[in-house]
């Protein structure tokens, strides 16, 4: 690793000396040599582990064999890692070359650093640098849900970001949730604070928003209280962190209200689910499962929690949407309430919700292939490429064209990008694909004369001539390309969904297993309990598939009587959800 001072040479523009060049170089060879070691150790491990493999496998059973292939992925893990190391030490350029369906994994972290989604090179575990391509569209799906939320008259406010520990403590069982999580800031400079407490970095909300909403809130008249703010919480995940995915600090979107009655509550928090259906389902072109938690997995202090589970192409779920009526537990502990149209005290009722970075990682999750990410047109930081098809770089009419077609588009709102570098086409197509440019339009002298431009959809690859002598006609094909798109990719997405959604019939926790790790996604299972009681249940099913109870569908027809819970082997009351989740 360089040092601060080369670090300093290097962003001054200063020369190294000699002796510092030697030093470079010396370092140089000592990692090639480190990584060229460490692959041929990890082959070595490889062949080794084959041949173990090969010599037990006439004695294997189905389970062996599904060990004897997580250890072959992991050997060739082992084997990329130490070959990328080595071509970083060897100056080599690397490039994306990931197989989406062979190993998601790799190609969901290739693909967040080549398409400059987000850089992990930043000194602090969990918390990578959004780049200008992933913050844009991080930001945009804030945007148009904040434009929802305006609609709903939940109104934008900024919160503090410090916390005294006092605050979090009030509520046990919503402090009990995160207090391995939390980041305590302990003094200002070198002094203690004034007041003697320590700070937590905010890993939710909850506790700063209704201090103030005890002081707001003294009437019905002051009511409903609906507010809204889009900023960063941090957590101290000990899992293994995935940007986007499971991170320290997390960026998101979180709204709280307060209302007079439960009913205003739940309708509140129908409304703000629907919001957040047009969100995911009209603007990301991707959906989820519904599901409400069981008792021992919801929102720490609240009544109930429903949730979005959305199926990751590498067949576990990942939370979308977390909304949550807290009845009112919160009102009654913050003290929250008012006089009623009767003058009588009542304590108001409550509900949270949010989506974080979490949305945008299914997002570019589901609709990405081998060759890059495939953004949706709304959220995408450009929506069409306009690329001048020219043989001579003399040849400026063309250029001039592709100019004067994209000032034609983004008057008509799109947002475009064009091209006109002095890269070869194969590497622009290259490049734009990886980044997932929804659409391609291509326009060259042919193109001219015909008084028409060649549309490449970003998900089909296949060229097309639309007609463009007037600039309606160009906006018009544009317009009518994106919504195609967009339409191809909400099926496709629906489609798998729905494939990813089994019943065990067998009512035997071995077929859940093969069904979770052969097909992925949900398995519907017969349980006995969503409340408290069934969390020994739930235990059991996870020690033996891998698996965990998601949740149930409210007011979903009950397994037929006589049903017994795959589990217990108590009578049936729900289809519990199970999965394997992030």
């Amino acid at each position: 690793m360089a040092s601060v001072y080369q670090h300093y040479q290097a962003v001054k523009g200063i020369s190294p000396t000699v002796d510092e060049k030697k030093q470079q170089q010396e370092e140089k060879k000592k990692k090639k040599t480190a990584a060229a070691a460490a692959a041929a150790q990890a082959k070595k491990g490889g062949d080794g582990a084959a041949a173990a493999s090969s010599s037990s496998s006439s004695s294997s059973s189905g389970g062996n064999s599904s060990n004897s292939r997580r250890r072959q992925k992991q050997r060739e893990k082992a084997v990329a890692k130490a070959k990328a190391a080595e071509a970083a030490a060897s100056g080599e350029k690397q490039t994306f070359s990931a197989d989406k369906d062979k190993d998601f994994a790799d190609w969901y972290e290739q693909v967040l650093r080549f398409a400059e989604i987000v850089d992990k090179r930043y000194p602090v575990k969990g918390m990578p640098v959004l780049r200008p391509a992933g913050f844009y569209m991080h930001n945009k799906i804030m945007n148009l849900l904040e434009a929802e939320w305006e609609k709903q008259d939940i109104m934008k406010a900024q919160f503090p970001l410090l916390i005294p520990r006092s605050f979090l403590e009030i509520e046990k069982d919503h402090v009990k949730g995160f207090a391995e999580e939390v980041f305590w800031v302990t003094r200002g400079g070198s002094h203690p604070f004034e007041d003697g407490q320590e700070y937590a970095l905010r890993p939710t909300s909850e506790t700063a928003m209704y201090h103030m909403f005890h002081i707001w809130v003294q009437s019905f008249r002051d009511l409903p209280l609906k507010v809204h703010q889009t900023c960063n919480v941090f957590r101290y995940e000990t899992k293994q962190t995935r940007p986007l995915i499971r991170a320290r600090e997390i960026h998101w979107n979180e709204a709280h209200t307060c209302h007079e009655t439960a009913a205003e509550a739940l309708e509140n928090l129908e409304n703000a689910y629907s919001a957040y259906l047009y969100l995911i389902q009209d603007c990301c072109c991707f959906t989820g499962q519904r599901l409400r938690r069981p008792v021992w997995d919801q929102f720490p202090g609240g009544e109930h929690s429903d949730v979005m589970d959305t199926v990751m192409p590498c067949g576990r779920v990942l939370q979308t949407i977390g909304a949550h009526y807290l009845g009112q537990k919160f009102a009654k502990v913050f003290d929250i309430k008012f006089r009623d149209q009767s003058n009588q005290y009542e304590h108001a009722y409550m509900t949270c919700y949010g989506v974080s970075t979490r949305l945008l990682a299914a997002c570019l999750s589901t609709h990405g292939d081998n060759s890059g990410l495939v953004n949706p047109p709304r959220i995408a930081q450009y929506q069409v490429l306009l690329l001048p098809v020219v043989q001579k770089r003399s040849d400026r009419s063309t250029v001039d064209k592709a100019h004067e077609y994209a000032a034609v588009l983004r008057a008509a709102g799109v947002r475009v990008v064009v091209d006109d570098s002095t890269k070869s086409p194969g590497d622009k197509f290259f490049h734009w694909e990886l980044r997932g440019v929804p659409l391609r339009v291509e326009v060259g002298p042919r193109d001219l004369k015909a008084q028409q431009v060649v549309l490449v959809p970003r998900d089909t690859k296949k060229k097309e001539s639309a007609p463009a002598a007037t600039s309606e006609q160009l906006v018009q094909a544009v317009q009518d390309a994106l919504a195609a798109l967009e339409e191809r990719l909400r099926t496709k997405a629906f489609e798998h969904h729905r494939t990813h959604l089994s019943t065990c019939t067998s009512g035997s926790l071995e077929e859940v297993k093969q069904l979770l790790y052969e097909r992925g996604g949900f398995v519907r299972v017969p349980f006995h309990s969503m409340g408290k009681d069934g969390e020994e249940a739930d235990k059991l099913i996870h020690e033996a598939t891998g698996g965990e109870v998601r949740g149930y569908v409210p007011g979903e027809e009950a397994p037929p009587a006589g049903t017994l819970c795959i589990a217990t082997g108590l009578p049936a009351k729900h289809w519990g959800y199970v999965a394997r989740a992030y």
